[in-house]
């Protein structure tokens, strides 16, 4: 059973919008990589010759090398702005969410 802070918690609309906007930002984040991992896994299958291209002609790096470098920036830049964004979005929401419970 929940007690009666439990549920001033649950009825606060800036409580309905913390977690709106957190599970939207959050499996958008999870779509986008997961895409990223799942592309290059299906051209490491299905096209490898692709990766194996130099990326400048007479050049020693393939192409899936780079590709790997990007994916693994692109997940280090998402954390990052997932940080920020819990940091500067979802914090002051919680904050006032708590001020509004304690009153």
């Amino acid at each position: 059973m929940l007690n009666q802070a439990d549920k001033q918690i649950l009825i606060n609309e800036d409580f309905r919008k913390l977690v709106r906007v957190r599970r939207r930002i959050s499996w958008s984040f999870l779509i986008f990589l997961l895409t990223l991992y799942l592309a290059f896994g299906m051209m490491s299958v299905f096209t490898p010759e692709v990766l194996a291209r130099p990326v400048i002609e007479g050049g020693m790096v393939p192409l899936g090398i780079w590709m790997g470098y990007a994916i693994l920036a692109a997940t280090f830049t998402i954390t990052l702005v997932y940080v920020w964004l819990a940091n500067h979005v979802f914090s002051p929401l919680e904050r006032k969410v708590i001020e509004a419970v304690d009153r």
